[in-house]
């Protein structure tokens, strides 16, 4: 291959490099949006219960412990998140050394959360609830066999079958790539607190406002 065709290989991966980026951005906008627009639904549930929790057995009012706080989210199970992720990978020949073809994927990664491993302290005296949120999960990693795009260097690698050898390729080079992606595991954390806070703050601010509430 001469080097007009290597130049058009490096402008192609540059595209999809440039375009990952943009794709990054509009998936935080709209998990923004998203949460914006949850966070009402969210909200409704936490003052519904925070109706039953106030009032307590015989009428007593029900004051701010790490009792009360476990139930808050007892209504909640996983929180996942949804984020797209754009790459490309290589396909070798059976020296190892040698690319066949590069292959462009999407792929969408679920991250989050479980709730019943969320540690809470509530100091009482200080008026400060402190909530440790758990390691990030992912749970799936999924390739879009529809988004495949490819750039053959051996003509004879372009057969029948190379949809199906590049899609497993596509499947293990993602699930290699995000459990290497320090940003997407700190995007995934700034959600989860922020779904945390959503779901708690209403509720302290229902029972008892002078308390502080801290996610970490």
């Amino acid at each position: 291959m001469g080097s007009n065709d290597n130049d058009k290989i490096m402008i192609k991966m540059l595209r999809y490099r440039k375009w990952f980026f943009v794709l990054l951005f509009l998936v935080i906008a709209l998990i923004l949006i998203k949460s914006v627009l949850s966070q009402s639904s969210i909200s409704d549930r936490i003052l519904n219960s925070a109706g039953n929790l106030i009032e307590g057995e015989e009428g007593k009012v029900t004051t701010i412990s790490k009792t009360s706080l476990d139930k808050v989210f007892e209504i909640n199970e996983l929180s996942t998140a949804d984020y797209i992720y754009n790459a490309i990978a290589k396909a070798y020949s059976g020296d190892g050394k040698s690319v066949k073809y590069y292959v462009a994927y999407e792929g969408t990664v679920k991250a989050g959360i479980d709730f019943s491993k969320l540690v809470n302290d509530v100091d009482e005296k200080k008026k400060v609830i402190t909530i440790t949120i758990p390691e990030i999960v992912f749970q799936e990693e999924t390739v879009d066999p529809g988004t495949l795009k490819y750039i053959f260097k051996d003509k004879k690698s372009e057969t029948e079958n190379v949809h199906q050898e590049a899609f497993k390729l596509c499947e293990k080079d993602l699930k290699e790539r995000v459990g290497e992606e320090e940003s997407l595991l700190e995007l995934a954390e700034k959600n989860a607190i922020a779904i945390v806070k959503a779901l708690v703050v209403p509720w302290v601010e229902q029972v008892d406002s002078e308390y502080t509430v801290i996610v970490q």
